[in-house]
């Protein structure tokens, strides 16, 4: 078989004008100098090409972004007509010669810089509220202050009516106070304010830590906690400690409240093949995976799609919200740390907690 002559009638057939004619793309063939030998029909019903016309009258620059593309083997994105209109030019080298492909990419990049826009509106937002956090915790903090003295005398003797108006008034502070701390984790998590805080700790210290901030809640609510950390083979993990501390305490917090009474049984282990099969671990990697089983109120399967995302969630009530803020901040919070975040529920709820411990080499 002769192959040069194949490729050569291989070449002829995709340049033939009928093929070229029917593509959605706009393709010209140049001569060195940047004029227009031949265009398909999309060129030249939308370039207007005209006879002895050079790419350079079409687009600014257009034979530089030909020898651009030709030498880096890659498209080039250039303006084309009024400011916010963009084409991608991709080109060839035929001997001397140019084969270009255009395409109108106007709507691609119009919606990539809508995005950035709303994306960097977004960051400045959360920034503010970060920034503003004294601002809303400080009025919240006096109001239940107050009223907590009021309850206890400080003013004097109160009726029976005002002290049962002056606790559901605490009540309320409360309930505003939980919202806005979670609010505010949520956007500190979101925003471009958060910084990460990597270094080596001892997982199993920071978790008994939590815990015991937590002894006198436990108490109340009756709950048993079962730690175990036996199927890990060291305890030491490098990762960012504040992103970690912070997503564990979200979810243990949200578990122990949804648990009456029962059981919360976390459990820290090395991923098994088919968690790994599962998640997608990379091999040459070591892992933790953290579990946090509860027998709290089981989660419906509907809720469970958006129950990380608070902006969801702004019909069903305020519990709804606050519960998303602190599996939200803990989604957002787990990613940063370039972990694997889960849940399911069934007889209870199940959140999954996977991260890698070993320092990146370029880190």
């Amino acid at each position: 078989m002769n192959f040069e002559q194949l490729s050569k009638d291989i070449n002829l057939f995709l340049s033939s004008q009928k093929i070229l004619d029917n593509l959605p793309d706009m393709f010209l063939y140049l001569d060195s100098e940047g004029f227009v030998i031949d265009a398909n029909f999309q060129a030249r019903n939308n370039l207007g090409i005209r006879e002895n016309i050079k790419i350079n009258e079409l687009f600014t620059d257009g034979l530089k972004a030909v020898r651009q593309s030709v030498k880096y083997k890659k498209a080039v994105l250039i303006e084309y007509g009024s400011p916010n209109e963009f084409i991608e030019l991709t080109a060839s080298k035929f001997d001397k010669n140019y084969c270009v492909c255009i395409r109108d990419n106007t709507k691609i990049i119009s919606d990539i810089l809508e995005k950035d826009g709303i994306e960097k509106f977004n960051n400045e937002k959360n920034a503010m509220i970060f920034k503003l956090k004294n601002e809303f915790k400080a009025p919240i903090t006096s109001m239940t202050g107050f009223c907590q003295g009021l309850v206890d005398g400080i003013a004097g003797e109160i009726t029976e009516k005002q002290d049962k108006y002056l606790k559901i008034i605490q009540s309320n502070a409360n309930d505003l106070g939980e919202f806005t701390d979670k609010f505010i984790d949520f956007s500190y998590a979101e925003s471009l304010q958060y910084e990460s805080e990597y270094r080596k700790f001892d997982i199993v210290n920071e978790i008994k830590d939590i815990l015991k901030e937590y002894e006198k809640n436990i108490d109340k609510s009756k709950v048993n906690i079962d730690f175990t950390y036996d199927g890990i083979e060291s305890r030491n993990v490098y990762n960012d400690l504040k992103a970690i501390r912070k997503a564990f305490l979200n979810i243990f917090e949200l578990s122990l409240n949804a648990t009456d009474s029962g059981n919360i049984q976390i459990s820290l282990l090395s991923p098994d093949d088919e968690t790994s099969i599962t998640y997608g671990l990379e091999e040459e990697k070591n892992y933790l995976q953290i579990k946090i089983k509860d027998t709290g109120t089981t989660v419906s399967n509907e809720d469970l799609r958006h129950i990380c995302n608070p902006y969801a969630q702004l019909e069903k009530g305020r519990k709804q919200i606050v519960k998303s803020f602190r599996l939200g901040t803990a989604s957002i919070l787990i990613k940063r740390a370039n972990g694997l975040f889960n849940i399911s529920s069934d007889n209870g709820n199940l959140y999954n907690i996977i991260i890698p411990v070993e320092k990146e080499e370029d880190e």
